[in-house]
């Protein structure tokens, strides 16, 4: 099963990232890789989110690098063999600070980082979304762990 594999973290749910909000701080010492899954609302303008380590839950000491695409149309838009369908991802970019999407309304969103990139003695990660206008997003987390299990313990402060 999938949810034995990986662990399925639930991380935002209907936050109004106007002025910016944080997901829930996750303990990376027992976790490879993470992926954030984030849906956005109508939002008027872009969002950006910064990924940041510390040394305890909801500290933000140093910037983490990531990788990020969003898919190709806003939710609920397909065109077959297309690019241009919403579960159909950009390419991928890297950056060390912060991501951004541009025109982000009713967008789809993927944020991957690796648990080696972070500082080791800051083992928890927090992202702040924000916008500059109001907004409500989503945001489920997936993580590679490094022992796996059904009933794994939390990764949440």
């Amino acid at each position: 099963m999938f949810a034995e594999e990986f662990k399925l973290i639930p991380l935002m749910n209907s936050a109004d990232v106007s002025t910016g909000a944080d997901v829930d701080s996750i303990n990376m010492e027992g976790i490879h890789k993470i992926t954030y899954l984030f849906t956005f609302g109508a939002v008027t303008t872009d969002i950006t989110i910064t990924p940041m380590s510390g040394a305890s839950a909801g500290t933000k000491t140093t910037a983490v690098p990531s990788r990020y695409a969003a898919g190709g149309a806003v939710i609920g838009t397909a065109v077959a063999g297309s690019a241009s369908s919403c579960d159909v991802l950009a390419a991928w970019t890297s950056t060390a600070t912060t991501v951004t999407l541009t025109a982000a309304s009713n967008k789809f969103l993927v944020v991957e980082i690796d648990a080696s990139a972070m500082t080791n003695t800051e083992p928890w990660l927090t992202l702040t979304v924000a916008a500059d206008s109001a907004g409500i997003c989503h945001c489920v987390a997936i993580a590679e762990p490094r022992y796996t299990g059904n009933r794994s313990g939390t990764v949440l402060a």
